[in-house]
């Protein structure tokens, strides 16, 4: 019995502290597999909650995982057509939707509802602050979807395509997808404020 419970803790040990390193180098240390997705999985780390895609792992790690290209592709598309509907019930997931490179905020748009883009770093105190509050008022209003972009440093090409020298930064859309208003630093009532202008806006 004794030996059985030593290996219960030691397989634990190990499914909750894992490391990965993505193609382009950024490594993941210490995080928690939260749950595995078609296209990416699901990590815990002491920001929050991030993403990675499939696409941006090894592929050993897509082994690992079984990745398949074509379910991660129709995933994918369920997702965005999802998303364009709206999506009613309890909130909406959080998705980091790029560590580093150019993104195309308007695919990530949940159209008919608001959507509020966290730019943010690892490394960021006030952004650790601000982040379980933005991720909470997603989970809790599913009028409200949350997008995550990490940009790891201030040279990657989301921070110059952003213009982003100062994180936080929030930035808000509307149910039309048009930007009501941007909040750099922790201001989450700041926040909370464009949120409901967004909601009453087109």
């Amino acid at each position: 019995m004794k030996i059985l419970t030593f290996l219960i803790l030691c397989f634990a040990s190990v499914t909750l502290a894992d490391d990965f390193k993505l193609i382009d180098g950024k490594e993941y240390k210490n995080v928690t597999v939260s749950r595995v997705e078609p296209d990416g999985i699901v990590l815990r780390t002491k920001s929050g909650i991030s993403k990675l895609y499939f696409v941006e792992l090894p592929k050993e790690v897509q082994e690992r995982f079984h990745y398949n290209a074509a379910i991660a592709a129709a995933y994918e598309q369920q997702g965005r057509i999802q998303a364009a509907a709206g999506v009613a019930g309890r909130g909406q997931p959080v998705e980091v939707i790029s560590h580093g490179a150019q993104v195309d905020i308007n695919h990530h748009l949940a159209l008919g509802n608001v959507t509020v883009v966290d730019f943010y770093a690892d490394w960021c105190g006030p952004c650790r602050q601000l982040s379980p509050s933005l991720e909470q008022m997603a989970r809790s209003d599913p009028e409200i979807a949350l997008r995550k972009v990490d940009i790891v440093n201030w040279r990657t090409a989301v921070a110059r395509q952003f213009d982003i020298h100062s994180i936080p930064q929030v930035n808000v859309y509307n149910r039309g997808g048009a930007l009501i208003g941007t909040v750099n630093g922790a201001d989450f009532e700041r926040v909370k404020r464009y949120v409901a202008q967004a909601k009453t806006g087109s």
